[in-house]
């Protein structure tokens, strides 16, 4: 079935240069392979953007001149395997038949990737202002 392009829930994927992105950005940290999206926390290009930024990143971009763009993401891992229950526990159905618990494959607490890209690197995004 078409999606119309008018249909509030259509995602759009955009190839743009990281520092353009916003808070609130999907990324694709993996576009060539397994898609692992996760959402822009924060993005730093200049000393100018750094008032929300922790200490420790804005030493980063201080350090690195203008010349990189700092981008904080979520690192939440995914779990790419069926959910079934056995015993009232969620199981993680494995093709090699390892089934595991899903509390053994789930992020535990949210937490934080730092990436460095060039000023004019391109990186595969869905865009909250698109």
């Amino acid at each position: 079935m078409m999606v119309p392009m008018t249909e509030p829930r259509a995602i759009t994927e955009h190839r743009v240069p990281a520092v353009h992105l916003h808070a609130g950005d999907l990324v694709n940290t993996s576009p060539g392979g397994d898609d692992d999206w996760q959402e822009v926390l924060g993005v730093y290009a200049s000393t100018g953007q750094l008032a929300s930024a922790p200490p420790e990143v804005r030493e980063l971009v201080r350090t690195l001149g203008g010349r990189y763009v700092v981008v904080q993401l979520t690192d939440i891992a995914p779990v790419d395997f069926a959910v079934y229950f056995a015993d009232g526990q969620a199981m993680a159905a494995s093709d090699d038949g390892d089934d595991q618990p899903v509390t053994d494959l789930v992020s535990t607490e949210d937490g934080v990737r730092t990436y460095l890209y060039t000023k004019y690197e391109v990186v595969t995004a869905r865009l909250v202002w698109a």
